[in-house]
C-alpha cells in the first residue's frame, strides 16, 4: 500500500502547475500519491482512471492520456516505456516528500542511454504517444520550418464551436464520424482543421435542407396543378 504523500501549499501558486487544467492538476497530485517510494508509479491511461476516479463513468482514458501530456509539457515529470509498460518518474521527488527507511523501487529508473527504454508524452512529439490527444494545436519545429501539427479535438470542443457558429451540424455525430475513423475523411486524407472541416459538413447540412424543401414545394406545386387539371377537366 502506498505511503501518505505530502502536498507542498507552494504548489498552488506555481505559474506551471497553474498552467494545467483542473484535471490535469488532480491527475498529478494522483501521481505523487500514487509513487512509490523513489517516485515511480505506472501511467497507463486505464490503469491510472480506474485508481484515480473509479466512480466517474465519464471519465474516458483518451481524458487521462490528454492530461499526462499536460503534465509531461508543464511539470518536472519524465513519462517512458520499458519491457512494453508505461512508466513515470517524478524528478523533483527528494526535494518534495521525506521519507524515512524508503523501499527500493520495483520500477526500472529512467536512464536516457539504455535503448529498451523510450520518452512517451513527449512535448510537440504526439506520435510517440500513442494516439494521445492533447488539448491544443502544437506548433514544432523542424529544420528551420515550424509545422503545425493536428490535435483531435474533444467533444466538449465541437459542441461549444457548434453552439458559438450557430451550425446546424449534430456534434456528437460529426465527432463520433471522425473519431472511429481516426480522423481521416471521406477522400481518405488526415483531417488538418476540424473546425474547417465540420463548416463544410454545415454547408452540406443547410444545402440537403435547402433542396428537401426545394423537393416538398415543387411537389406541393406539382400536386396544385394536378388539382387544377382535375378541375378544368370536370
Amino acid at each position: 500500500m502506498a505511503r501518505k504523500r505530502m502536498v507542498d501549499p507552494g504548489i498552488w501558486q506555481s505559474e506551471d502547475f497553474g498552467k494545467l487544467s483542473n484535471l490535469a492538476k488532480i491527475v498529478f497530485i494522483g501521481l505523487f500519491s500514487l509513487a512509490d517510494d523513489e517516485g515511480r508509479g505506472r501511467c497507463n491511461p486505464v490503469y491510472l482512471k480506474s485508481t484515480l476516479f473509479p466512480y466517474n463513468e465519464d471519465m474516458r482514458s483518451a481524458d487521462i492520456e490528454k492530461a499526462l501530456f499536460e503534465i509531461s509539457s508543464n511539470m518536472s515529470v519524465v513519462f517512458y516505456s520499458c519491457d512494453g509498460n508505461n512508466y513515470y518518474s517524478l524528478l523533483s521527488w527528494d526535494t518534495f516528500q521525506k521519507i524515512d527507511k524508503p523501499t527500493n523501487s520495483k520500477i526500472p529508473d529512467f536512464d536516457e542511454t539504455d535503448k529498451e527504454i523510450r520518452r512517451i508524452f513527449v512535448e510537440g512529439s504526439p506520435s510517440d504517444s500513442r494516439g494521445f490527444v492533447p488539448n491544443k494545436n502544437i506548433i514544432k519545429k523542424k529544420k528551420n520550418r515550424i509545422e503545425k501539427v493536428f490535435v483531435p479535438p474533444t467533444l466538449e470542443e465541437v459542441e461549444k464551436y457548434v453552439k458559438e457558429k450557430k451550425l446546424k451540424v449534430i456534434a456528437k455525430e460529426f465527432y463520433d464520424y471522425f473519431t472511429t475513423g481516426n480522423w481521416i475523411d471521406a477522400k481518405g486524407q488526415a483531417v488538418k482543421s476540424w473546425k474547417q472541416k465540420i463548416l463544410t459538413w454545415n454547408s452540406y447540412a443547410t444545402n440537403d435542407k435547402t433542396k428537401a424543401k426545394a423537393s416538398n414545394m415543387s411537389n406541393f406545386e406539382q400536386r396544385e396543378y394536378n388539382n387544377l387539371n382535375n378541375f378544368y377537366s370536370n
